[in-house]
């Protein structure tokens, strides 16, 4: 199926409004970036798993490369958004699928390898993806990334998991996740998967992390193929609020760029 794009709906930095299927059937969809004159190295943005393809360090990544020659896809996650899809079936092998269908829409219209960028789950996406189809990525970047899905387990008692088998489902936040997000969890192997990446990845990680602890960039760091880059920011939390912290950020994703894609 052929992605439908609007070229009448633009954003300030002249984005496209798209909508391409996931491998897993959802209708997808996301904003395509191009610089003009030309189209730039590709760059694929992985939200986390409570933002959306809006959110601030999406946002900020676009205006910060497309202006520098990237062309930039976003896209709302099946759970999120715009896209199809209820929050409830959420899983990470899901989201894979997400990421998937945006490659094979990219490449309708670009042979060029991509740049994963993945933000918390949305880092365990891109990697789990890269590992999938190497032939489709040239690198990967993550920020504050889930690197071992034990994480979701961890915090929960024996009890919590067996109530949790037993019922099917499990209160999230304001809503719910079915048992099959646990299954998944379970099944995946992000570790495993990172050694099978033979591209650059830059790891990017707020050493106040309370979210996802600073221990999961260590992960990726010890099971990353050469070469690997990682940078560690002093007193910085999950989300690169703190004053100055989005821009020093942005600033490293970018020299590294133009090491590894060059716009």
């Amino acid at each position: 199926m052929t992605a439908q794009g609007h070229p009448g709906r633009r954003d300030p930095v002249r984005g496209e409004r798209v909508e391409f299927p996931s491998r897993r059937g959802n209708l997808l969809v996301g904003d395509l970036h191009r610089p003009e004159p030309t189209q730039g190295p590709l760059l694929v943005l992985c939200h986390g798993m409570e933002s959306t393809r809006g959110g601030t360090k999406q946002t900020a990544m676009v205006e910060r490369f497309v202006a520098g020659g990237y062309t930039v896809l976003r896209f709302d996650f099946s759970y999120v958004g715009e896209s199809e899809g209820r929050f409830e079936d959420l899983t990470i092998s899901g989201e894979v699928d997400d990421t998937l269908g945006a490659l094979d829409f990219l490449a309708d219209f670009s042979p060029s390898r991509c740049v994963l960028i993945g933000s918390s789950l949305g880092g365990a996406v891109a990697l789990l993806t890269a590992a999938q189809v190497p032939d489709r990525v040239a690198a990967v970047a993550t920020i504050a990334a889930v690197a071992d899905t034990a994480l979701f387990r961890d915090e929960l008692s024996p009890e919590a998991l067996e109530e949790w088998r037993r019922t099917g489902t499990r209160p999230w936040r304001e809503g719910s996740l079915k048992l099959s997000f646990l299954e998944d969890v379970e099944r995946l192997d992000i570790p495993a998967a990172i050694g099978r990446i033979e591209r650059p990845l830059l790891v990017l990680h707020g050493e106040a992390d309370d979210v996802v602890p600073p221990a999961h960039a260590g992960v990726i760091a010890a099971r990353g193929a050469d070469p690997v880059r990682v940078e560690m920011f002093a007193g910085v939390g999950h989300r690169f609020e703190e004053p100055g912290a989005l821009q020093a950020l942005l600033d490293v994703l970018d020299g590294w760029l133009a090491e590894v894609a060059g716009a």
